[in-house]
């Protein structure tokens, strides 16, 4: 497939990092897992804030990203007015989509596209996609069935690309399913871009999953996750080890907002073999990390299986 277009050289994001509190939220008491309404409008009174920072703010993003299970459904319809407003691409992590016949419950994401985004124009209305968690978590999948009545995750099968053009290609997971190491497989060296949209504790765990797919799926990798729990981390896949963490935010309870740049013209010469390098002190330096092994290369090997302990003759 011929490209029609150049990449650019870097992509602008916008960091949204909310503070909803599961406990409060999702009580278990209730008798179903949607957002409780003082949760809600807690939620939207930070969303609502951010955006006016982004749209304030020197640095105007082209995409911004927002945490697991952040958006109530009950604003659906006016976050994408928000979106309109910015002309932003929104990649968002939304609550519960409940199935009250079933008592199934779905964890999605969705993508918000103005209208007019690509001509550069304002617009009234957007593009929807929805998204889904395919692996719920062990705490979500417990906190779920002992709801009364008991309710199940009913998982997404697919895995999306979505291609931005200029912008680069990107990959989304939600949480746990960046665990996943069959979805990073299908995404190595197929996307610029892989966006998790957390609510994650183990902030450690996922920090390093970061610093280590970004080299292994070779893409700049961010991870939003909520501010209740803190731990926000943006990585790319920089020769120079002071250069691959692009932001890091700590602490629990905290709201932030923050623009970050991704290299993405780079990322795309390094995938296809024909890294740039600077020259620093004299000395060529490479820009990015060689590419893995297997991305854009024959594989000749062989799975061998041997017992170690055969039987006797």
């Amino acid at each position: 497939m011929s490209i029609k277009f150049k990449f650019d050289e870097e992509l602008a994001v916008g960091i949204i990092q909310t503070t909803v509190n599961w406990k409060l939220a999702w009580p278990r008491t209730s008798a179903k897992p949607r957002m409780s309404s003082a949760q809600d409008a807690h939620a939207w009174q930070e969303i609502c804030k951010a955006m006016r920072a982004l749209k304030d703010g020197d640095v105007a993003p082209k995409i911004v990203v927002l945490p697991e299970l952040s958006l109530p459904r009950t604003r659906l319809a006016d976050f994408e007015k928000l979106v309109c407003a910015l002309n932003v691409v929104a990649f968002v992590g939304v609550d519960y989509r409940l199935n009250h016949a079933t008592k199934q419950a779905r964890n999605e994401g969705m993508v918000f596209i103005p209208t007019g985004f690509w001509k550069g124009r304002p617009s009234r209305n957007c593009t929807s996609i929805i998204f889904g968690k395919s692996h719920a978590a062990p705490g979500e999948k417990l906190a779920l069935k002992k709801l009364s009545p008991s309710w199940s995750h009913v998982g997404d099968e697919k895995v999306y690309v979505f291609d931005a053009e200029k912008y680069g290609r990107i990959g989304v997971s939600i949480c746990y399913d960046f665990m996943d190491l069959e979805r990073a497989v299908m995404y190595r060296g197929r996307v610029h871009h892989l966006f998790v949209l957390a609510y994650n504790q183990d902030l450690g765990m996922f920090r390093s999953l970061a610093d280590s797919l970004s080299r292994t799926v070779f893409c700049n990798v961010i991870v939003c996750n909520t501010g209740f729990y803190g731990g926000s981390v943006a990585v790319s896949p920089y020769h120079a080890a002071y250069r691959r963490t692009i932001y890091s935010h700590d602490g629990n309870g905290l709201f932030t907002t923050q623009v970050v740049k991704l290299p993405v013209r780079g990322v795309e010469q390094a995938l296809r073999g024909k890294g740039e390098t600077i020259t620093i002190k004299k000395r060529d330096e490479k820009v990015f990390k060689d590419r893995p092994p297997g991305v854009g290369e024959p594989t000749n090997l062989t799975l061998i299986s041997q017992e170690l302990n055969p039987p006797s003759p």
